[in-house]
């Protein structure tokens, strides 16, 4: 488990497609919250793109910070 999210890590074999693949294979699942209407906007916007939710997010936390962040 880890101290973040007392979820136990998830090991990934390769990324997703357009993601990169970062050294630390660690993964952690984090709940979000957020009203109905912003998860449909969420869910749209991926689907538009031709992406799942998490990996728009994941997009949108690495935009936001970088591929270098540890």
């Amino acid at each position: 488990m880890t101290a973040i999210t007392g979820a136990a890590p998830v090991m990934m074999e390769s990324p997703p497609l357009g993601e990169k693949l970062r050294s630390d294979h660690e993964v952690v699942e984090l709940p979000l919250l957020l009203p109905r209407w912003q998860a449909l906007a969420l869910e749209a916007a991926a689907n538009r793109r031709g992406m799942t939710t998490g990996q728009m997010l994941r997009r949108v936390i690495t935009d936001l910070f970088g591929d270098d962040v540890k």
